[in-house]
């Protein structure tokens, strides 16, 4: 296993951990009222998502053919941008943040900086397992 695959493992299996911590207070919220927190859920949902993508695509850079450092390039680009995200979403939920958007809060700011990391990181991705299926 190269080091962009454990990388994408780690970091899969920690993002799963902590999706299912913040499963805990969402589930005590939601014992006492109907709907919970739209940004607990957020953060809840995808930390799960980001943990299983990032699992998968441990696998698929298995049959990428760029050089290693790119590949770890390219999946330390996508563990920053998924703990952008989570963190952006548990900020905007700590801090009772209504519209992120309007208030453009702490956590809107960590939201939109993990956007150019996932893209980056799934491009390169994206591009060294199609060069290897076609090649």
């Amino acid at each position: 296993m190269g080091t962009a695959q454990k990388v994408l493992v780690v970091y899969g299996t920690l993002s799963i951990a902590y999706g299912m911590v913040l499963g805990l207070p969402l589930s005590r919220i939601r014992m006492l009222e109907p709907v919970g927190p739209r940004h607990l859920i957020t953060a809840h949902l995808s930390a799960l998502m980001q943990g299983a993508m990032h699992l998968g695509l441990s696998v698929a850079v298995g049959f990428a053919t760029f050089t290693p450092w790119v590949e770890t390039v390219a999946a330390l680009a996508l563990v920053c941008g998924s703990a952008l995200f989570a963190a952006g979403a548990t900020a905007n939920w700590l801090m009772g943040v209504g519209d992120h958007f309007a208030e453009r809060s702490f956590g809107w700011y960590l939201l939109s900086a993990s956007g150019p990391f996932h893209l980056s990181g799934a491009l390169v991705i994206v591009a060294g397992v199609a060069t290897a299926a076609l090649g």
